[in-house]
């Protein structure tokens, strides 16, 4: 009987010390999940902020792309103005006449 009290005292010791040992793990990882939470949140942050940095840069090489076909464009006019201009002189526009003269 008494080997059996001394048997279940030392199970007792045992499972009081695998208990706190479980206890003291559990908080650790709660610690270390909280750490990732807070990894997780600055890592969402980082993304946000690049992410915003692409469409700018995007809304950019858009405005850009439009820029450079607008002075694609007006090169285009201005070249084919001085080639009509190289072969005869442009009449001027009356802006007080409201219809432009006849040709017969």
């Amino acid at each position: 009987m008494w080997r059996q009290l001394l048997e279940i005292g030392k199970q007792l010791i045992a499972l009081t010390r695998d208990v706190q040992q479980t206890k003291e793990s559990l908080k650790e990882l709660q610690r270390e999940r909280k750490e990732d939470r807070q990894e997780i949140k600055e890592l969402n942050e980082k993304v946000d902020r690049l992410t915003e940095i692409v469409q700018r840069m995007a809304f950019e090489l858009q405005r850009q792309r439009d820029k450079a076909e607008t002075d694609h464009k007006m090169l285009l006019l201005e070249v084919e103005n001085t080639i009509l201009r190289s072969g005869r002189v442009l009449p001027s526009i009356d802006k007080t006449a409201p219809n432009p003269p006849e040709i017969p």
